[in-house]
């Protein structure tokens, strides 16, 4: 066939989305029920280090709970368990809708989720171990890095088969975002590897890989995840068309070429030429934030996100918010009075909280809502849905309660750090226990989420033979006056 007839080929058919759901269903409810199972992981362990924060004595005699590695591992347990898992049987799902097609080779999505949480398995007891490359924010080892970027191999090829199985079609631009981060993850965490773990370089120059590694986790790869939800789902569920193609390609071009460079203390050990080259990158994430924002704002013009009586709407409208904030911070970076005020504060840890729950984690909680029970034949609604609403309220509360704690208390420990007031301590220890707080909701809300997630297949995956169903059977029986 020639090139002119291959590119006037026509479309190959779309597939029924009851098909599409059914080709998705196996490996995404893995994912997903993974991503829950991680989330308690991660709150949990992060819970049990915040309170040696405030309790030093507390399992002091144990050196595998240390404060150090019990944060290491719930910031792996976020980033790779719940993040990786929720976002990558996202990305495969929208892919496979977006494109019209069904999941192609799903088989090689279960051996890939099968050896990406084996990997962070290995982190895990690697760094309870003591095994950790020695970088704040990328903790993972080397034999964990390995199997993570296999298995995600695995998940990106059934993945990049779908996205070609349709030709000449336009994309929307949440394809661009998923493709970037399918793309982004081998390529920051190789990178990473090779010149953090496997052959370091040397001296001063290992500080701005490190500062680019976390960053883009952050910024690009979780970014381009929750954004890509976030682009879908709100006009979706309004029953809009996005306002902008151009204002969302603007951004999203913006976000891969700017996303790794911001925020870099000015402080640190480097150059000032590089120092001063990450706060013009922070300047300028101002178009990121006005390209994203407006054009949603203008999408949903007139109609209320928080206040909607539709779950994942909430969830995408408080995403949105969240992610708005946390990239107002970074332009307030550019700023070296500001940067200089709260770079040795709580500040950037309750940044880096609230991005990961307020912003992705409500992405993830809301997508799973919609996605999650249309995976079953026809569209069934989640067995615990009013406690569904729990995640919800408990994230968005706690995430706001670490937010007003890292920025307003950390404001006054960088004036007395910098004025050397005798209350440096008292300032530096308050804005951490109010957050604690914020910490024992979101392992609240992981709790509920991982317990909704579990009704939500016993109920539909055992037919009339489920837990669920049976317990439906036995309450009408005795409603109808039937055995007790």
């Amino acid at each position: 066939m020639s090139e002119e007839e291959t590119h006037n080929a026509p479309l190959a058919p779309e597939a029924k989305p009851e098909e599409i759901n059914a080709s998705c269903r196996g490996p995404v409810l893995f994912l997903f029920f993974s991503a829950a199972l991680w989330a308690v992981q991660a709150t949990g362990v992060g819970l049990l280090g915040s309170l040696k924060m405030h309790v030093p004595g507390f399992l002091a005699d144990c050196p595998f709970l240390t404060y150090g590695r019990l944060q290491a591992n719930a910031w792996v347990a976020f980033l790779y368990g719940f993040a990786g898992n929720a976002g990558l049987g996202l990305t495969l799902w929208m892919l496979s809708r977006l494109r019209g097609m069904p999941l192609a080779k799903p088989g090689f999505v279960l051996a890939g989720a099968f050896l990406w949480n084996a990997g962070v398995t290995a982190a895990m007891v690697g760094i309870t171990m003591g095994d950790l490359p020695g970088v704040a924010g990328y903790e993972l080892p080397a034999y964990a890095s390995r199997v993570l970027l296999i298995g995600q191999s695995f998940i990106a090829f059934s993945a990049i088969i779908t996205y070609f199985s349709r030709r000449h079609q336009q994309l929307y631009p949440s394809s661009w975002f998923l493709i970037a981060g399918l793309v982004a993850f081998p390529w920051i965490v190789g990178t990473a590897h090779w010149l953090l773990v496997e052959t370091p370089v040397r001296g001063a120059a290992q500080i701005p890989v490190a500062h680019w590694t976390v960053t883009s986790l952050q910024q690009i790869w979780l970014g381009c995840m929750g954004l890509a939800a976030i682009l879908y789902f709100i006009p979706k569920i309004t029953g809009r068309e996005l306002y902008s193609r151009q204002w969302a390609a603007f951004g999203f071009w913006m976000l891969l070429i700017l996303g790794g460079w911001v925020n870099l203390n000015s402080g640190s050990p480097l150059p000032v030429w590089s120092i001063k080259l990450s706060q013009y990158a922070s300047v300028l994430f101002i178009f990121v934030l006005i390209a994203i924002g407006w054009n949603l704002r203008q999408t949903a013009k007139g109609v209320p996100l928080l206040g909607s009586s539709d779950l994942t709407l909430q969830c995408m409208g408080f995403a949105l918010g969240a992610w708005l904030i946390t990239a107002l911070f970074t332009f307030g970076n550019a700023n070296s009075d500001w940067n200089n005020l709260l770079q040795f504060t709580y500040a950037g840890t309750a940044i880096r909280q609230f991005f990961a729950w307020g912003f992705f984690a409500m992405a993830m909680f809301g997508a799973v809502y919609y996605v999650a029970p249309r995976l079953f034949s026809g569209e069934v609604d989640w067995a615990c849905s009013g406690a569904y609403k729990w995640i919800f309220r408990l994230t968005a509360v706690g995430a706001m309660v670490i937010l007003l704690a890292g920025l307003g208390m950390s404001y006054g420990h960088g004036h007395a750090l910098q004025t050397g007031s005798d209350e440096v301590l008292k300032k530096a220890l308050m804005p951490m226990r109010i957050a604690f707080l914020g910490e024992i909701l979101f392992f609240l809300s992981s709790l509920i989420f991982l317990g909704s997630m579990a009704c939500l297949l016993f109920r539909n995956c055992g037919g009339e033979f489920s837990p669920m169903a049976l317990i439906r059977k036995c309450r009408l029986d005795k409603a109808e006056g039937g055995a007790e």
